[in-house]
């Protein structure tokens, strides 16, 4: 039995790179993305206001990179703090919402606190999904909606405050040796999170945000950001004849997290947004 496992081993191999070879990367030469940096003006801006931002571990790493933002302009970063109670001075309030791989408790969550007090303190709120929150064959038609029914009537009873929008992240491309390995797991029954087959949803879900949302001005798009290399273009692929973007592992300090100058480049980002969006509307 022994002797047969160095076969099996072999002929998984083998399948997983068959599976590779659905896979077909792309340069992204001809397709760029311009990532804003928030300007000295833009982040004055943001210290004044009072903005409430629900998220997980990726909105960990932007947090973690706000001061920085600041101090590279030589302004005093606005106070950050961890609440879901209101709070009415102008503050970067946050809170880890609800729990991963529950988009729709996440959605449920962010109306509860809103509707709890806290729309009624802030300037700007803002719900950021997470990568592991979408995978190949979750039904994210019905995330959406829960989502746009869910701003939809928090814009409405809410007028006073600002909805930023946010993209879902995406995970790097592991390359030939992860997508080998991902398609031995699946040959073994054993579940793969950091597939590429979980950006082409990521990437359905998004585009349906960017149609939405983009043209508001009122749309951070990490999953952009992160898929952006430094010369401006994106690493984008197909999978079966369906795009997806990965995240550039130059701004990576894992497949799924930001490093510190990915998150940099992330939060000025988001800083930037939260500045034009909130001037626009009021």
């Amino acid at each position: 039995m022994r002797k047969l496992w160095p076969s099996v081993i072999s002929a998984i191999g083998l399948l997983g790179v068959a599976g590779f070879l659905l896979v077909r990367p792309e340069s992204g030469i001809g397709e760029r993305y311009e990532v804003t940096s928030a300007s000295p003006a833009q982040l004055e801006e943001v210290s004044k206001l009072t903005v409430f931002f629900g998220h997980q571990s990726v909105g960990r790493n932007l947090l973690a990179a706000l001061p920085g933002a600041y101090a590279a302009e030589g302004l005093p970063a606005p106070q950050i703090i961890e609440s879901e109670s209101p709070v009415t001075d102008p503050v970067f309030q946050h809170t880890n919402i609800h729990r991963n791989q529950d988009p729709l408790g996440k959605i449920a969550a962010f109306d509860r606190i809103l509707r709890a007090g806290v729309a009624d303190a802030v300037d700007v709120a803002v719900l950021k999904l997470c990568y592991v929150d979408f995978h190949h064959g979750d039904d994210i038609q019905q995330v959406f909606d829960a989502y746009r029914s869910t701003l939809e009537a928090l814009e409405r009873d809410y007028p006073d405050v600002t909805f930023v929008h946010s993209t879902v992240p995406l995970t790097t491309d592991r390359g030939i040796r992860g997508r080998a390995e991902d398609r031995i797991n699946r040959l073994l029954g054993r579940g793969t999170r950091l597939g590429v087959e979980h950006n082409v949803v990521r990437e359905r879900y998004n585009t349906w945000l960017r149609e939405t949302y983009a043209g508001s001005g009122r749309l951070f798009d990490i999953a952009a950001i992160q898929s952006t290399r430094l010369d401006g273009t994106r690493i984008k692929g197909t999978l079966s004849g369906q795009p997806f973007y990965s995240m550039d592992w130059a701004h990576a300090s894992d497949s799924g997290h930001l490093n510190e100058a990915g998150a940099a480049i992330a939060v000025s980002a988001l800083l930037a947004t939260i500045a034009d969006a909130d001037r626009s509307t009021t």
